[in-house]
């Protein structure tokens, strides 16, 4: 009776270590997901800064060289 007892406890003991184990793994796991979904939205939005961070002053520069260098000549004038 004893042998029984002890067999159904350290069943009982070897599932329970097995599924905690398991919950660690599952934990790290998420945790890696977690990361990897972080680092795609920083790429995303270092691309878009650094497009708009080269866009912007080449718009604006077209903008001058089209439009406000009249501007300016007309007002030296």
């Amino acid at each position: 009776m004893l042998a029984l007892v002890t067999v159904l406890s350290l069943t009982a003991l070897a599932t329970t270590v097995l599924l905690t184990a398991l919950a660690v793994l599952n934990g790290i796991l998420a945790l890696l997901a977690t990361i990897s979904v972080w680092k795609t939205y920083l790429v995303v939005g270092v691309k878009v800064l650094m497009t708009l961070l080269i866009c912007i002053p080449v718009v604006g520069i077209l903008i001058y060289l089209v439009w406000g260098q009249r501007k300016v000549r007309d007002a030296r004038a």
